[in-house]
C-alpha cells in the first residue's frame, strides 16, 4: 500500500472542502437553475455522485455566493429512544439534522424539537440568528427515503410534505431535494403540495469521456504523480464496457458513454495503493495488475474486513457475517444501523470504526447518535460475491450447513439428519462458534425426538 495520503476517495462521497473533478458544469447547471427556479428536484442513477456534487460543488459555490446553507437533512433516520409517541418521522428526522449545527445551549430537546413544524424551527433559527431576509438553502439528500422509509406511514409523508411545503413558502428559502431517479414517480401524489410543483428539476448523468478522464488524472497531479494519458484511456475505456445482447442471442461488449464515479474512485484508490514510495506514475503496468471493476471492488472489501477484524481482533468470519446481516437487507440495498456504546448488535465497535476509517462504511451522526451503513451501493453485490467465496474455502461442511440453516430461519428441514454424526461432532475438540454449537444442539434434540417417535 502507498504510504502517501490518497487523493482518491474510494466509495465514499467526497466531502465539503474536498476538491470535485470533471463536474464544474454540473455545479453551474444547478446553481443556475437553483437561482432561477428556487426549489430544484435533483435526481439521477445510483452512483453518479449525487451527494459529491451537493458536499463537494454546490456547497461551497452557494456559501461563496452569501446564502447560509443549512446542515443536510437525511428524513430516513430512526427515531431515538425518547421520542414523543405519535411524532412525525420524517420531520423529527430533518429537525434533528437541522439542529445538529445549532449551538449547544440553543440546541432543542427532544419534545420541545418534535412539537415544532419545519417552518417555525427555520423562523426561530432566521431569528436567533439574525438573518434578516438573507437568502438560506434547505439541502435534503436521499430524498427518497421518505417514500421507501416505513411505506406504510402514508399519512405521516402527507403531513411532511405539507409541513415542507409551508416552509418553502417563504420566498427567503431555497431547497435542493436530492434523490435517485428510479423513486420519481412515488412523488407524484405529494407534488401539488411544494411550490412550483417540482416543475424545475436537474437530472446528474454519470461521468463522460472528458469528465472522467479529469477525475482520474487531476486527483494524481495533485499529488504529484502523473497519471500516464495511454493508461488514463484505457481505464476509462475499461470503465465504459457494457454488456450488449445481439439480434442472434448472443452478448457483445461494447463501449458505453458514461463512467460510474464510485468505480472509478475505488479503482483509482486500488491504483493508488500499489505505488511505491518513489514512484511518480501511474502507468498500464499498473493497470494490468488491478483486474476488473468488481474485482477491484471484492479486493478493496476484502482488505478492509481483513484488517478491522485484525485491528479489533475479531474473528473475520463474524465480521463478515455481521456485515451482510445487518447493513444489506434481503433484496440486495443498504440498510442503516444506529450505533451504540462498546457494542453494536454484539459486534464491538473498534471494528466498525476501522470500516469507517477505511471508507467501507460511512457514519452520519445526528445529535450525538451515529448511525452506520455501507458507503455506497455499488458495494452490495462484490461484497456479497466475496463473502459467498470465503465461506466456501474457508468453512467446513458442517460450518457451511449451520450457517444456512441460521440464515434461513433455522428449519428443521437444514439440521444434520444423523443424532449420532451430530454427537460425534460436538464431542470433538475442534473450536466451534455459538451458532454452530446451537446448530449440533438442535439436530440432536430433534434427530432424537423422530427417533423416539419412530420408536
Amino acid at each position: 500500500m502507498s504510504p502517501r495520503p490518497s487523493p482518491y476517495v474510494g466509495p465514499r462521497a467526497i466531502r465539503t472542502g474536498e476538491r470535485l473533478y470533471g463536474r464544474d458544469r454540473e455545479v453551474a447547471r444547478l446553481f443556475d437553475l437553483l437561482l432561477a427556479g428556487r426549489i430544484v428536484l435533483m435526481y439521477s442513477p445510483s452512483g453518479a455522485g449525487k451527494s459529491s456534487l451537493l458536499n463537494a460543488g454546490l456547497i461551497p459555490r452557494l456559501r461563496a455566493e452569501g446564502f447560509v446553507v443549512r446542515p443536510t437533512v437525511r428524513v430516513g433516520t430512526e427515531p431515538p429512544d425518547g421520542a414523543p409517541a405519535g411524532v412525525n418521522r420524517y420531520l423529527l428526522a430533518s429537525l434533528l439534522s437541522l439542529d445538529e449545527d445549532a449551538p449547544e445551549d440553543r440546541q432543542l430537546d427532544l419534545p420541545r424539537l418534535a412539537g415544532r413544524t419545519l417552518a417555525e424551527y427555520l423562523d426561530a433559527r432566521r431569528a436567533a440568528e439574525s438573518l434578516g431576509d438573507a437568502p438560506e438553502v434547505l439541502l435534503i439528500d436521499q430524498f427518497e427515503e421518505v417514500l421507501t422509509v416505513a411505506p406504510a406511514a402514508v399519512a405521516d409523508k402527507q403531513a411532511f410534505f405539507v409541513g415542507l411545503g409551508e416552509a418553502l413558502r417563504d420566498e427567503r428559502r431555497w431547497a435542493v431535494l436530492v434523490m435517485r431517479e428510479d423513486f420519481i414517480a412515488g412523488l407524484d401524489p405529494y407534488r401539488a403540495l411544494l411550490p412550483t410543483a417540482l416543475g424545475t428539476t436537474f437530472r446528474l448523468d454519470l461521468l463522460d469521456r472528458a469528465a472522467a478522464l479529469a477525475a482520474i488524472q487531476g486527483p494524481a497531479a495533485d499529488a504529484g504523480v502523473a497519471f500516464a494519458d495511454a493508461a488514463a484511456d484505457k481505464l476509462v475505456n475499461d470503465l465504459r464496457q457494457v454488456h450488449v445482447q445481439r439480434p442472434d442471442g448472443g452478448v457483445e461488449t461494447q463501449l458505453g458513454p458514461y463512467v460510474e464515479p464510485v468505480q472509478l474512485q475505488v479503482v483509482c484508490l486500488g491504483l493508488w495503493n500499489q505505488l511505491g514510495p518513489e514512484d511518480r506514475a501511474i502507468g498500464p503496468e499498473h493497470l494490468a495488475r488491478l483486474g476488473d471493476v468488481d474485482a477491484a471492488l471484492a479486493n478493496y472489501y476484502d482488505a478492509q474486513v481483513e484488517a478491522a477484524a485484525g485491528r479489533a481482533n475479531t474473528p473475520e468470519r463474524a465480521l463478515r457475517r455481521w456485515i451482510e446481516r445487518h447493513l444489506v437487507t434481503a433484496n440486495g440495498l443498504r440498510s442503516q444501523v444506529l450505533q451504540t456504546p462498546e457494542t453494536t448488535l454484539g459486534l464491538a465497535n473498534a471494528a466498525l470504526t476501522a470500516l469507517v476509517d477505511g471508507h467501507l462504511l460511512r457514519s452520519d451522526t445526528r445529535r450525538g447518535m451515529t448511525w452506520l451503513e455501507l458507503a455506497h451501493d455499488r458495494i452490495v453485490r462484490p461484497l456479497q460475491d466475496s463473502d459467498a467465496r470465503w465461506f466456501a474455502a474457508k468453512l467446513s461442511p458442517v460450518q457451511r450447513q449451520a450457517e444456512l440453516w441460521d440464515s434461513r430461519g433455522r428449519p428443521e428441514s437444514l439440521l444434520l439428519a444423523s443424532e449420532a454424526e451430530a454427537e460425534r461432532l460436538a464431542a470433538s475438540d475442534e473450536e466451534r462458534a455459538p451458532v454452530e454449537r446451537e446448530f449440533l444442539d438442535q439436530s440432536r434434540i430433534v434427530r432424537r425426538r423422530e427417533a423416539t417417535a419412530r420408536r
